[in-house]
């Protein structure tokens, strides 16, 4: 959400996180795992490329994906 935030603003971010688990993974966020991550942010992309451009969403996706290995 961190980064999705500055981009989007908190209730744009939320939302936008909240439709990629349902279309991508099928259950809301709360039930949204680790392993499941990768999903949702290929889930996720659709949207960023229409909200920030193809070439930003990228950049950010592959951000988040970063961090996300730091954490495990």
């Amino acid at each position: 959400m961190r980064h999705l935030e500055p981009l989007l603003g908190g209730f744009t971010a939320k939302m936008a996180i909240h439709t990629a688990a349902l279309r991508a993974l099928k259950r809301p966020p709360e039930q949204v795992t680790l392993q499941d991550l990768p999903q949702l942010l290929e889930g996720l992309k659709p949207m960023l490329n229409t909200f920030i451009g193809a070439l930003h969403a990228k950049v950010i996706l592959a951000e988040i994906a970063t961090s996300l290995e730091k954490a495990r």
